[in-house]
This record gives C-alpha cells, sequence and structure tokens, in this order.
C-alpha cells in the first residue's frame, strides 16, 4: 500500500470517529448546541467559499486538459467540473426531496417509519464518504497542512449531518446508519490504497461531487435557522475560519 494511503488512514479514522461517536459530543454539548452548530455553519461556509470552490476551479483546468480535441475548447472545458459539482448538488437535493415526500419526521411524517427514505439518505452519505475518504491519500501527499484543514472541515460537518440524520431517523441511524457511513469511510480508503488515483483528473472529479453535496448541506443543514441561530457564534466560526485560511494559503504562496 502507497506510504501516503498509510498516512492518510488517521485522518481517515479521525471522521470514522466522529460518526460513531456523535451522539456522545452531542450530550457533552448539551444546551450549547445551537451555538455550536452555529459555529459549525460558519466553518463551513468559510471553508466553502475560500478552500473548496476555489478547488474545484482548479480542478477545471485539470478536466478542460483532459477534454482538449473532443469538444469545443469554449466554454465548455472550463464548466466541465462545475457540472459535475452540479449533479453532485442535485442528486443531493433529490435524496431530500424524496425522503420529505416519504414522511420523514423532520418534514412532518409522525415517526421513524420511513425504511426507504433512510436507505436513500445513508446511500447518498456513504458515497459521499468513499469520495472524502479517497481523495485523502492525495491531498496528504500533496498538502499535509492542507490535508489537515481539509480533515477538520469535513470532521465539522459531518458532526452535524449527523445530528440531522439522528434526528430524521433516531432509531435506524443510531444502531445502522453510523456504522455503515463510519465503513464507507474506511471503504474508499481502502479503495485508494488498493487503486490509487493515477492523475489529478479523478482527484478533480471527485474533489467536485463533494463540493456540490457539501454545498447543499452547508445552506440547508448547517446554515442555523433564523429564529434559532446564534450570530456571535457563527460569526466567530465563519470568521475564524476563513482567517486560518487566508494565512494558510498567504504561506503557500
Amino acid at each position: 500500500m502507497p506510504s501516503f494511503a498509510v498516512a492518510a488512514l488517521l485522518p481517515t479514522l479521525v471522521l470514522a470517529a466522529v460518526h460513531l461517536g456523535a451522539t456522545r459530543l452531542r450530550a457533552v454539548v448539551g444546551g450549547h448546541e445551537r451555538a455550536v452548530v452555529s459555529a459549525a455553519g460558519g466553518i463551513s461556509v468559510a471553508y466553502v467559499f475560500l478552500h473548496l470552490l476555489p478547488e474545484v476551479a482548479a480542478g477545471a483546468g485539470v478536466l478542460g486538459e483532459s477534454l482538449e480535441g473532443l469538444v469545443a475548447h469554449v466554454p465548455l472545458q472550463e464548466i466541465a467540473v462545475f457540472v459535475v459539482a452540479l449533479a453532485g448538488f442535485t442528486v443531493f437535493y433529490l435524496a431530500e426531496r424524496y425522503a420529505a415526500h416519504r414522511g420523514s419526521p423532520r418534514h412532518g411524517g409522525s415517526s421513524d417509519t420511513s425504511a426507504s427514505a433512510f436507505v436513500v439518505h445513508l446511500v447518498a452519505f456513504a458515497v459521499y464518504n468513499v469520495a472524502v475518504a479517497y481523495t485523502l491519500p492525495e491531498r496528504v501527499g500533496s498538502d499535509a497542512v492542507g490535508a489537515a484543514v481539509f480533515t477538520t472541515a469535513i470532521a465539522v460537518h459531518v458532526l452535524v449531518v449527523d445530528r440531522g440524520l439522528a434526528e430524521r431517523y433516531p432509531r435506524r441511524y443510531g444502531h445502522v446508519g453510523r456504522f455503515v457511513l463510519a465503513g464507507a469511510l474506511l471503504l474508499g480508503w481502502v479503495a485508494a490504497g488498493v487503486a490509487a488515483p493515477t492523475s489529478s483528473l479523478t482527484v478533480a472529479l471527485m474533489t467536485a461531487v463533494v463540493a456540490g453535496s457539501v454545498l447543499l448541506t452547508v445552506f440547508q443543514e448547517e446554515l442555523p435557522e433564523a429564529a434559532r441561530s446564534r450570530v456571535g457564534p457563527f460569526l466567530a466560526g465563519l470568521v475564524g475560519y476563513a482567517v486560518l485560511l487566508v494565512v494558510l494559503a498567504a504561506l503557500d504562496a
């Protein structure tokens, strides 16, 4: 197994541990949960706009080079990777809509009874986790600090995703879902070790899928509702993480 894949095991295990221990972490937070969710929303927004979207934009050049000679240069090559991100966004949106119509508790259902909605949500986030873990070895190999920033942001994202799924499907998620999602991370890591990405194109496409799904979750789950928001923690998370990203970018320049 490549050395970078071995090094990526630690961040993969960290993310898996967040899935497995999310319930206990929320119990520790207790009455400060709204503030924590608000701060998490700020961190995620800063990460999306200052790191993830620029990374997708950089991937546009890689994908454009691979399409050169196959399609017209302008404008398809430049937007192709964003089409992939849009597809990721759309898939997760459709999963959310399906859950709404199947009557999950969060959307007005009477109980945790919609097995099909649970499966759709679980499969969607499992694919997301595989994509996240599959790109980790490449991230660790190219920029260890950047990989740590990515892992931190995704860990915050995972924590809030777990909160939403636990609210929708308290019994099924606690008994099955969190273990499946943790296992999906390990599956992605194993896949990267056995069949590591052979080009930057693969990583760019995976990153685009992750970006699309993160965008939807950020705006739907992590941005707190106006009536329940805590402006101070939200701004603290946003500004603090934005400053961190800008400093790291300046040092890397």
